[in-house]
């Protein structure tokens, strides 16, 4: 069979148009309390969502995968708050860059823990894929010091998010009581919106929310937030089901191309040809990638 495209391509479409919104409102108030407010959006959209389809009754049905599912909201606030911390040590750049490196980590576990079988060709695609992204982010490789603490936060990240994805895919498929993707986003959401709070209650960050009314530009920027959080939590998840992890992952190395392209266009951005030659990369890698995985599963 096989992949549907559609949905892998809108990704990271989605994530990088979220990501764009999200920075807008990062740049008028703090971490933890965007986070509250983007997740608030969020809970209310997906209670929509789960309400129309006649599946709320589903969030009372999580034995035996409850365990899964506070794993992977514990994994979303760490790797949220470690890229956080991250971002207060080092430039942005070189954090968006690590951050990515995540697929490195999604290979190794696909090959260690779940034993697939991982070419030459495939390793050598995600690589160029890769470095085709730090071109995009113009990272400067003489002045990359992996061991800076702020970089390990990244690391940290990025590891957390090849885990959670792997998380993700067991609440789908548990042998007893497989959770649907609305109820893991659900929960996955809400866990992370309350660590939020507790977070922001602590740092008092909180105090900022009171601000938001009297700014049109920020309450824009959080509610294209929230919907696009909303949409990457139906369409990551979807993808998550219906594809390895390690595929997802290597096309949301298309997401700095979206964000890139989105600067261009909304916030008169340039690009440098080494810009565009990581571009043309990232583009060519990806074709490439889609290529062989349907070719071997026509076989």
């Amino acid at each position: 069979m096989k992949t549907n495209l559609l949905p892998l391509l809108a990704l990271p479409v989605i994530w990088g148009s979220y990501y764009v919104a999200s920075h807008e409102a990062l740049a008028v108030m703090s971490v933890f309390s965007v986070g509250i407010v983007i997740r608030a959006i969020t809970l209310v959209l997906l209670t929509g969502v789960m309400a129309a389809r006649g599946e709320l009754n589903r969030l009372l049905q999580i034995q035996h995968v409850w365990k899964w599912l506070c794993l992977i909201g514990l994994m979303g606030f760490l790797l949220d708050s470690t890229a956080f911390v991250g971002l207060q040590l080092s430039p942005a750049g070189i954090g968006t860059a690590l951050l990515k490196c995540d697929i490195l980590f999604v290979n190794l576990i696909s090959v260690l823990v779940y034993k697939e079988r991982f070419t030459p060709l495939d390793w050598a695609l995600s690589l160029v894929m890769l470095f085709g992204v730090f071109l995009v982010l113009e990272i400067d490789f003489s002045h990359l010091d992996l061991f800076n603490v702020g970089n390990v936060f990244f690391i940290l990240s990025a590891l957390f998010v090849s885990i959670n994805a792997f998380l993700i895919k067991e609440a789908q498929r548990h042998p007893v009581n497989p959770a649907s993707d609305n109820v893991i986003a659900y929960y996955n959401n809400l866990i992370t919106l309350l660590l939020f709070l507790m977070a922001a209650g602590f740092t008092r960050q909180i105090q900022e929310l009171g601000g938001i009314a009297g700014n049109r530009g920020l309450t824009l920027a959080l509610l294209l937030s929230g919907l696009g959080q909303t949409l990457i939590y139906i369409v990551y998840y979807y993808d998550l089901r219906r594809n390895p992890v390690w595929l997802v992952k290597v096309i949301l190395l298309l997401m700095p191309l979206v964000s890139a392209l989105l600067g261009l266009l909304l916030f008169g951005d340039s690009m440098s040809p080494v810009q565009l030659a990581g571009f043309v990369l990232v583009l060519l890698g990806a074709l490439c990638v889609l290529l062989v995985h349907n070719r071997r599963q026509a076989k």
